[in-house]
């Protein structure tokens, strides 16, 4: 294989680690599975059918995003068992995890794996507002284990609550604080026990979680549709919180919205801390971009970091991916990172994710949001119950439309497009403010009500 294929090839496992996780891809990856790309094929062998069919089922989706992601022309992927499992692909695979993690593995004996690349730490935490108080709420479990318990982190996926965890399970094993430190996922935890349950081994599973001075799980939106693992889950907790140990939570929905997992997982849930992880936004994603680049070595002009930070989402592996298409294309044509091939290279990348929002799709999203009817948007009305939807519709129009202020002045049945104007500041104001505004018959935080518009938006 010529060198390009495996600098590109390298490229794509990182995006591949990005979405499944580095554990997932040490396991199904790493030893019996290899990757090989020659020229617009990309094989994917492993040493049994079994094997094979398994990752077609569970990760054919994760790998066709990755190609989307670091490869610009169009890429065939196929399947195929491969009695031998060629070491120049084994080279390659530990390649892409050093870059991704380059310093000496720490092991994890207690959560029952034991990866093979270094846990994120808070000094390699990208901080800002977006994630300001859940920083905060993580390292005050640590100076004060059991005073909030559980801490419930939530936020959409790729705002960095995995980092979170994995910074306290690292700073919490660095400090010696705490003695029995466990971290594992809602899937592995599921698996251990449902393992102990066939092997007999249940008193051995209950004694290695239930006597954690701190627990941490990932992902706990898992557990739907899982009785007896939740039931499991609800003694450990009770069994932690009744020692004063500390428990650490993370999933991409507040307790309350995880109806899936019972009113008594919730109540627990809900009993210690609660906090948002937030998307990250523009300035958090260009410093994150910056890093990125930093740890692989990659010259990435700073108008470059600026194009990046104002046409990708909030999702970090958006900008990770970002990063390793870049860095592909620029192996791939022998040329430097810059504004020009960033725009040539991820040209389909951006048309996709910027797909047109339209003023009616800000309108409909407004109006399900808090159950409003239309014409309140339209009428000429200057009571605070139609005003202040009106105003943070036009704000939205704004911000996720390419309409211009007449057309949104025309659409909202506004007079002048300066109205349009004073609405967008007087947006920005209440939000910088964090005040309540009046949306139908309900008083609500404006950046609340901004986030659970622009979550609607992004189901339509």
């Amino acid at each position: 294989m010529v060198k390009d294929d495996i600098d590109i090839l390298s490229a794509l496992q990182l995006a591949l680690i990005d979405r499944i996780g580095q554990q997932r891809y040490d396991l199904w990856f790493e030893s019996n599975t290899s990757m090989r790309l020659v020229k617009n094929q990309l094989y994917v062998e492993a040493t049994s059918q079994v094997t094979l069919d398994f990752l077609r089922k569970n990760f054919r989706a994760q790998i066709d995003e990755a190609v989307r992601a670091t490869v610009s022309n169009p890429v065939v992927i196929q399947f195929r068992v491969s009695a031998e499992i060629p070491k120049t692909s084994d080279a390659t695979n530990r390649t892409a995890t050093k870059q991704a993690a380059p310093a000496k593995p720490q092991r994890r004996p207690d959560s029952g794996m034991a990866p093979k690349r270094q846990f994120a730490k808070f000094s390699t935490l990208v901080t800002g507002p977006c994630n300001n108080m859940a920083v905060t709420a993580a390292k005050m479990v640590l100076n004060q284990p059991g005073q909030m318990s559980p801490l419930f982190l939530f936020g959409p996926q790729g705002c960095g609550k995995t980092h979170l965890l994995e910074a306290i399970y690292c700073e919490a094993r660095r400090t010696k604080r705490t003695q029995r430190v466990v971290y594992l996922s809602a899937e592995q935890f599921t698996t251990f026990f449902l393992s102990a349950l066939q092997g007999t081994g249940i008193a051995n599973f209950r004694r290695k979680y239930r006597d954690a001075d701190l627990l941490i799980i990932d992902d706990v939106q898992f557990f739907a549709g899982k009785k007896a693992t939740r039931t499991e889950l609800i003694h450990t907790i009770d069994a932690i919180v009744r020692r004063g140990g500390q428990i650490v939570f993370s999933s991409d929905k507040r307790p309350t919205d995880l109806t899936a997992l019972g009113p008594e997982l919730i109540a627990r849930f809900s009993g210690g801390l609660v906090c948002q992880v937030e998307a990250l936004d523009r300035e958090t994603r260009k410093q994150y971009a910056l890093q990125l680049a930093q740890q692989r070595g990659i010259e990435v002009q700073a108008d470059v970091l600026d194009w990046l930070a104002d046409n990708l989402s909030g999702d970090a592996r958006a900008v990770s991916g970002a990063l390793n298409r870049l860095w592909a294309s620029s192996v791939a044509t022998g040329k430097r990172i810059t504004r020009v091939l960033a725009e040539q290279s991820m040209a389909d990348l951006i048309e996709k994710r910027t797909a047109m929002v339209r003023l009616a799709d800000v309108e409909q999203a407004v109006c399900k949001s808090f159950g409003i009817d239309a014409k309140l948007l339209q009428c000429n009305s200057r009571t605070r119950k139609a005003s202040h939807p009106r105003m943070l519709a036009m704000w939205l129009a704004r911000k996720h439309t390419r309409a211009a202020l007449s057309e949104i002045c025309t659409f909202f049945n506004r007079k002048s497009h300066s109205t349009v104007i004073s609405a967008e500041k007087k947006i920005n104001q209440l939000s910088q403010q964090s005040q309540t505004v009046q949306l139908a018959d309900l008083s609500i935080n404006i950046n609340e009500a901004i986030r659970q518009v622009e979550a609607e938006l992004k189901q339509l």
